[in-house]
């Protein structure tokens, strides 16, 4: 089976990393996928002060590592040549899809749902790109009518969709703060990834809260809907490499063979086309 990191980032120089800024370099991203029988992650670019050319950089690593890395382009979904950039994605960078993160993750983005996004989501139906959001409990509601409305485009939301923010469901809810009804929209994925902002004790590596949350999307939504991710090099602050897939090749005794390989890669080679 296929294993594929679907979350990292890679940059030489990570600021809020310090004093580990070069922790997310291209060389130790492979090295520690080497190490872990990591087949192929997916990069989304950090496009900030300290990295304004990340797009145009993955880009280029993804041309060079094309067996090891598929990439996705930074859009900033939120202005107003958003749709050209979507547009212009797949030719420019290579990309297999976008990625966005929103300023503010509290705030409502129900402008997602305006008329004035029309020209966004044809983008998106036209290129194909899978529309990769970072997306917390706020905005739960936004995510399901998005896939509700635009079934040919592809959604997947990072980071067990941010449990853990303001107003998040705790891992006994059943209905996952209402995101349980995505189990009727099979366009939309969510990535079993930076379990550290899900936990109470983001050092310890066998996760036993985030793997609650894990449990209760896998129960609510099936396997083939999650992605493992390890969102390296963030994670790195907490847990090693090895210990981000452990948590679920390892702990998460409730899978499976099947389950397992599905959350591991097949479904991340599915949803990405790679």
């Amino acid at each position: 089976m296929p294993v594929i990191d679907a979350h990292v980032h890679v940059l030489p120089n990570f600021a809020p990393m310090a004093p580990w800024e070069d922790l997310g370099r291209v060389d130790r991203l492979l090295h520690h996928m080497d190490e872990c029988d990591v087949d192929k992650a997916v990069v989304l670019p950090v496009v900030a002060e300290y990295s304004p050319g990340n797009n145009q950089e993955c880009a280029q690593w993804g041309r060079e590592h094309p067996d090891r890395l598929a990439v996705l382009t930074d859009v900033p979904m939120h202005q107003q040549d958003a749709a050209e950039r979507v547009l212009r994605a797949g030719e420019e960078f290579g990309a297999v899809g976008t990625s966005y993160y929103p300023p503010k993750l509290d705030e409502k983005m129900q402008w997602m749902l305006e008329e004035a996004c029309d020209a966004l989501w044809r983008a998106y139906k036209d290129t194909g790109l899978v529309c990769n959001l970072q997306i917390g409990p706020a905005n739960y509601g936004v995510l399901l009518e998005l896939a509700q409305r635009y079934p040919e485009i592809r959604f997947v939301a990072n980071h067990l969709a941010l449990p853990g923010l303001a107003g998040g469901p705790d891992a006994q809810d059943e209905t996952y703060g209402g995101l349980r009804q995505a189990s009727a929209y099979p366009n939309l994925s969510i990535k079993a990834s930076g379990f550290y902002a899900a936990a109470a004790t983001p050092w310890d590596f066998r996760c036993p809260q985030a793997l609650g949350f894990f449990r209760r999307l896998l129960k609510g939504l099936g396997a083939d809907r999650l992605l493992w991710g390890s969102d390296w090099p963030p994670v790195g602050r907490h847990v090693t490499y090895r210990q981000s897939l452990e948590i679920i090749r390892t702990f998460a005794a409730e899978l499976d063979e099947g389950d397992r390989a599905k959350v591991l890669g097949e479904n991340a080679a599915r949803v990405y086309g790679i």
